[in-house]
């Protein structure tokens, strides 16, 4: 366990606990792209299932998920920028969204499994790579967690209360996981926060 009781790996009671009960997409083995090729990742969505939801504390959502098209493979050399305009071979390296907040996506890199910021702002001249986010999907699904289990006070009408939780949260999920700390992506969302 890490600091404040948070798993390492959230199990699906933990996590409904904080976003809701029924609120897991747990996909069946043909509901998952082929081009997903993280096992830690696949064995994750399979046996606990990714937080579908709208955080209206913050704006991130990942209802998308549930679409039938939810998960679809983006080619990750084209929107980061790393494959020539006249490239025509077939994409190797794949990518998904998994959360967005406004225009900004959370995705999931496919074949080692970790989460990154992109900005489709950039993606026609290069910058739309902007860091990681987090190092795993189990990751990011705690962070939602955390970040649920705080909304009450989030919304509060008390500027202290909401100035003490917003402190102690971003404490938590750097606890949870280094790549908060660094991110531009979550800088945007505790900036909006505050």
């Amino acid at each position: 366990m890490k600091s404040n009781d948070i798993p390492l790996i959230p199990d699906a009671v933990w996590l409904e606990e904080r976003l809701g009960e029924g609120s897991l997409w747990r996909p069946d083995e043909a509901g998952l792209p082929a081009e997903l090729t993280h096992a830690g990742s696949r064995e994750f969505l399979l046996t606990v299932g990714f937080p579908v939801v709208h955080l209206d504390t913050v704006g991130i959502d990942t209802r998308h998920l549930r679409d039938e098209d939810g998960l679809q493979p983006f080619d990750a050399d084209e929107i980061y920028g790393e494959r020539y305009p006249d490239d025509d071979s077939p994409p190797t390296n794949f990518c998904f969204t998994v959360a967005t907040w406004y225009d900004q996506h959370l995705m999931l890199d496919a074949a080692n499994g970790g989460i990154t910021h992109y900005d489709p702002n950039g993606w026609d001249h290069g910058a739309g790579w902007k860091g990681p986010a987090a190092d795993s999907l189990p990751d990011l699904a705690v962070l939602l967690g955390l970040i649920a289990e705080s909304s009450n006070a989030l919304e509060s009408a008390d500027d202290a209360v909401r100035a003490a939780t917003i402190t102690e949260l971003r404490e938590r999920m750097i606890g949870q996981d280094l790549n908060v700390d660094d991110s531009a992506f979550w800088d945007e969302i505790f900036e909006c926060l505050g």
